[in-house]
């Protein structure tokens, strides 16, 4: 039994002869997803995680306060659409090595608010101009016109 060309290798670009479609398993446009978040994920784990021991979660987390100090973990897993554990662990992963402090809201003392500590604000700027250009290497093949055309067709989607 032949395994398809796109399972055996992500690196290994498209041949000519190949179509784009060749890459999506389903053939469909939420598989498309799928794989373009998978890929975007395993670029981070082999670059930014392995570097600097910020797993993509954390990464999340991270940015989020960067633009939202005073969010609630809850608020960031919705923001996110992810598992509220995933960001749970993340949240202790962070607060544990100095990078996130958690404290209660003050208008509800049985939320907590997270917010970067002096040390997570310098991480995040250690860490951001290698994830923005893991991004930004990511979407070369667009176009500006296109990049911005996927990305109102996807909040279209979230929203």
């Amino acid at each position: 039994m032949s395994v398809p060309r796109a399972a055996r290798s992500r690196a290994e670009p498209l041949t000519p002869a190949e179509p784009a479609s060749a890459h999506v398993p389903a053939g469909n446009v939420l598989s498309a997803i799928h794989v373009v978040s998978n890929r975007i994920s395993r670029a981070f784990y082999a670059d930014i995680e392995a570097r600097h021991g910020i797993t993509l979660p954390e990464w999340r987390v991270m940015m989020t306060l960067t633009r939202h100090p005073g969010m609630a973990a809850m608020a960031v897993a919705a923001l996110w659409g992810m598992d509220k554990m995933a960001i749970s662990r993340a949240v202790r992963r962070l607060e544990r090595a100095g990078l996130v402090r958690r404290t209660p809201a003050a208008d509800d003392r049985r939320r907590w608010v997270l917010e970067l500590t002096p040390e997570g604000r310098r991480r995040f700027k250690a860490i951001e101009p290698a994830a923005t250009q893991r991004y930004r290497d990511f979407l070369k093949p667009l176009s500006a016109g296109e990049a911005t055309q996927l990305r109102r067709l996807l909040e279209k989607l979230i929203g």
